[in-house]
């Protein structure tokens, strides 16, 4: 019965890091689309119709902000972020997963220190709005935080496991 609880708790973790992966998957699929059929339309319209829609372009850009920031979270919780292999491969799997802890706790203070300074720069130039579109900036500029939050949480998932995964093999599991 002690055991339940432990293994639903040990759980937690890795199926809202699954769910949160899903479900952004699926969001930067759709917006990446959207991004499609937006150009493709702003293109046939400028070269077939010598028009255009006013702020498409603009709008383009502003959801391939969204993707990467967005797009760089989900790839942390896929152990995708850059790092050359050559050398860590070499290591025994214990100390190539300390180091890989390492590389999550510094990729992830790396994201909180941006959230810090993204947040700050939103709140001096996120008053003004776009010359197209009249949207206010901090919409898109909003983008920046969030996949830093998002990149701090998937590394604290993925440290979690790897942790998880590290004492199972200390302990010889």
């Amino acid at each position: 019965m002690t055991d339940q609880p432990q293994a639903s708790s040990a759980q937690f973790m890795p199926r809202l890091e699954s769910v949160l992966v899903r479900t952004l998957s699926v969001l930067l699929m759709l917006v990446f689309a959207l991004i499609f059929v937006l150009v493709v339309v702003l293109v046939v319209m400028r070269y077939g119709f010598n028009a255009t829609i006013v702020g498409g372009a603009e709008a383009t850009v502003f959801l391939f902000i969204y993707t990467t920031a967005l797009g760089s979270a989900v790839e942390i919780a896929g152990s995708k972020h850059i790092r050359i292999e050559t050398l860590v491969e070499l290591l025994p799997p214990f100390w190539r997963g300390m180091l890989e802890m390492l590389q999550l706790v510094l990729i992830g203070v790396l994201h909180a220190f941006l959230f810090y300074f993204s947040v700050e720069w939103i709140r001096v130039v996120g008053t003004s709005r776009d010359p197209v579109l009249r949207t206010p900036e901090w919409m898109v500029e909003i983008a920046m935080p969030i996949g830093c939050v998002l990149a701090v949480l998937f590394c604290i998932t993925r440290l979690f496991g790897l942790a998880g995964r590290l004492r199972g093999k200390a302990s010889g599991a």
